[in-house]
């Protein structure tokens, strides 16, 4: 009698999953024009693989081959050309008339197994290797930024050097000179000539400019020294004005004071330099304020003034000229740092600069693993030590 063997079977599913899996077999005995119905049990009984396509044709090396959804049981039918298989049946067809063959088996339990790159241990490993990508790809893009932004600074830190030596031995020497004669010359003037005020008044602006061109190179030189400190330095910016001793200034530091880019620091050094400056000549203030944060992320600095505010106008305005907004602005941007200012007439201004830490701080190795490898060394000495005590007691 002809029948029917199964030499690949799908995989056992319950409920009939959409997904597709092959089945293969041979057939002993079969005649020409018989053909093979196949079914898979979801519940009932579907023909397969598709209702329009119910036949699987026998190869002449008697072996068939076909698709399938996958079910709990899978069943091959040898059939004749005459027949119609139902799409669907609770029970399968009896052997008999146009049925010669009826061949059932059950899923395959064992492929049931899903692939290494289907299993979630796989899924996971994945997705963190993904995530450890972005981060150092995030840590590699960050290093190129900080360098690029160091390249900067220091090309402006030798601009600026340059051009503070050449004020100091050209321009202000120059203008020395020229009050030195100046002196001598108001000097010589009498007292009631019509000149004499002119004069005097020129002696004095020419004794501004010379203060200032010197301030100017003092905070242009103040990066060139590693002993450089901003609360040092933010405290001598009170000594400039000592026709303001009635205020009360004073310089304020959280955290933990850790060291800074050299060239970063001399930047952050005259942004808040331009802001106390503003306060003492313009704010009519009772008390200035410099606060400086040292968070774990970023550094703080704070100008804060009890004096006559900023007009509204002026502080949305991008161009305001008297007290250098504009410039404040971009020397902020420049070195990657977000600036604040927020001010009200007769309320007093804060000017706030926040730099990232990655910019701002110097990094050094962390002595945490060194800490972390003395006291292991010590706990395996001691615990050998104990091993010898106790073999010498009981020798």
């Amino acid at each position: 009698m002809p029948s029917i063997e199964f030499s690949r079977v799908p995989p056992a599913e319950e409920g009939g999953a959409q997904r597709v899996s092959a089945i293969e077999g041979r057939v002993i005995g079969a005649r020409p024009g018989q053909q093979i119905v196949l079914y898979a049990r979801s519940g009932a009984w579907y023909v397969q693989p598709f209702i329009e396509q119910p036949f699987t044709i026998i190869q002449p090396d008697a072996t068939w081959k076909n698709s399938t959804h996958l079910g709990t049981e899978y069943a091959a039918l040898l059939v004749g050309p005459e027949y119609r298989p139902p799409t669907i049946t609770d029970e399968l067809p009896k052997q008999g008339d146009a049925i010669v063959a009826v061949a059932v088996v059950k899923g395959n339990a064992r492929l049931l197994v899903p692939a290494f790159w289907q299993s979630w241990w796989f899924r996971f490993s994945a997705g963190f290797a993904c995530l450890l990508a972005l981060f150092a790809f995030h840590r590699l893009r960050m290093r190129q930024l900080t360098h690029q932004l160091n390249a900067r600074f220091e090309e402006r830190l030798a601009e600026r050097t340059r051009i503070a030596q050449e004020i100091q031995d050209t321009l202000l020497q120059g203008f020395l000179s020229a009050s030195m004669q100046l002196y001598v010359a108001v000097d010589q003037v009498p007292e009631n000539s019509p000149a004499k005020p002119r004069l005097n008044h020129v002696q004095q602006l020419m004794g501004k400019v010379i203060e200032e061109g010197r301030n100017t190179v003092r905070g242009m030189r103040f990066s060139s020294t590693d002993s450089f400190d901003l609360v040092q330095a933010f405290s001598r910016v009170g000594q400039e004005f000592p026709d303001q001793n009635e205020i009360d200034f004073r310089v304020i530091v959280e955290g933990r004071i850790r060291p800074l880019h050299p060239i970063l620091r001399h930047e952050a050094y005259r942004i808040g330099r331009q802001a106390l400056v503003n306060a003492f000549r313009h704010a009519r203030a009772k008390s200035i304020e410099v606060k400086l944060v040292y968070a774990a992320r970023r550094l703080r600095i704070l100008v804060r003034d009890d004096g006559c505010g900023i007009d509204p106008q002026a502080l949305r305005s991008a161009s305001d000229a008297h007290s250098g907004l504009s410039s404040l602005r971009e020397q902020a941007k420049s070195i990657g740092a977000r600036l604040k200012i927020r001010s009200r007439l007769r309320e007093g201004t804060e000017v706030e600069l926040t730099v990232p830490g990655k910019i701002a701080f110097q990094t050094r190795p962390s002595a945490q693993p060194r800490r972390w490898a003395t006291r292991l060394s010590l706990r395996r000495a001691g615990a050998m030590i104990r091993k010898l005590t106790k073999r010498s007691r009981m020798g």
